[in-house]
C-alpha cells in the first residue's frame, strides 16, 4: 500500500484477497466468478477449515456462511478474528436478524454492489478509505 496525494487515502497495489468458507458449493461458485469478475482475489474453504483457510490465503475479507447455528458461525468468526487480527468477517446469512453482535452480516445472496459495498466497507478502518488499484499504478 502507498499513501496517495489526498491525506487519509491509501491504494492498495494488490487486490483485496476474500475467502468464501461455506458448504452451499453453488453460492460459492457464483460469488467466486462475480468477486472474481470485480478484480478480487478469491479462494473457498469448507467452515471447518476456514481459519486455517485466512491465514494461509491472507484473506483481507472472509465471507462466513452461517445459517445453520448462528452460534456455531460465530465462534468461527472469533477463531478467524484470532488467527488473523487484521482480516474482516461478514457473516452470510438467508435472513438477517437476529444474529450475533460484533458480528457483520449481509444476505447470502445480496446484490453483488452490495455485496462489494460491504468488503470495501470492511476495509475502512481509522478513517482511511482504500482506494481499488488504478491502471498503471502498481
Amino acid at each position: 500500500m502507498a499513501i496517495g496525494g489526498q491525506t487519509g487515502k491509501i491504494t492498495r497495489f494488490q487486490p483485496l484477497r476474500v475467502l468464501l468458507a461455506g458448504r452451499d458449493r453453488r453460492y460459492i461458485r457464483a460469488t467466486s466468478f462475480l468477486l472474481e469478475q470485480r478484480g478480487f482475489v478469491v479462494r473457498s474453504a469448507n467452515t471447518d477449515e476456514a481459519a486455517d483457510a485466512a491465514h494461509r490465503h491472507r484473506a483481507d475479507v472472509v465471507l462466513l456462511e452461517g445459517d445453520r447455528l448462528r452460534t456455531d458461525a460465530a465462534r468461527r468468526a472469533a477463531a478467524i478474528a484470532a488467527l488473523n487480527p487484521n482480516t474482516r468477517v461478514i457473516l452470510m446469512v438467508d435472513s438477517t436478524p437476529p444474529g450475533p453482535t460484533g458480528v457483520r452480516m449481509l444476505t447470502k445472496w445480496a446484490d453483488l454492489d452490495e455485496l462489494v459495498e460491504e468488503i470495501e466497507a470492511c476495509m475502512q478502518r481509522n478513517d482511511v478509505e482504500i482506494l481499488p488499484v488504478e491502471d498503471g499504478a502498481a
